[in-house]
């Protein structure tokens, strides 16, 4: 449905979520920020960071960048109630040595 000024809209939602550059380096930079401060889950990533692929992102912090960020499996709920089982992401000192997992 289109606004007044011709731009798409959602209903009748309104946001006010942040809005942040979807380029890949800033989305890298939004992770390791958080990371740096907490553990951060694939839903957290995606709903308050706006990171839709936090993996391919972590990914590449990881192999690319030499982060050490660990991989730890759990069951979590998405804002609509859903159960998924999702990563939930650790930064820890020192470079990556291939071993993500907890």
């Amino acid at each position: 449905m289109k606004n007044p000024t011709g731009n798409y809209q959602q209903g009748s939602q309104k946001t006010t979520q942040k809005s942040y550059s979807t380029s890949l380096t800033a989305q890298r930079e939004r992770l390791l920020k958080h990371l740096r401060n907490a553990p951060l889950s694939t839903i957290e990533a995606r709903h308050k960071l706006d990171v839709l692929s936090p993996a391919a992102r972590i990914f590449e912090l990881r192999h690319n960048h030499g982060y050490n960020i660990h991989t730890h499996w759990q069951i979590q709920r998405t804002p609509e109630g859903n159960r998924h089982r999702v990563a939930l992401y650790v930064l820890r000192v020192g470079k990556y040595d291939g071993s993500a997992k907890l």
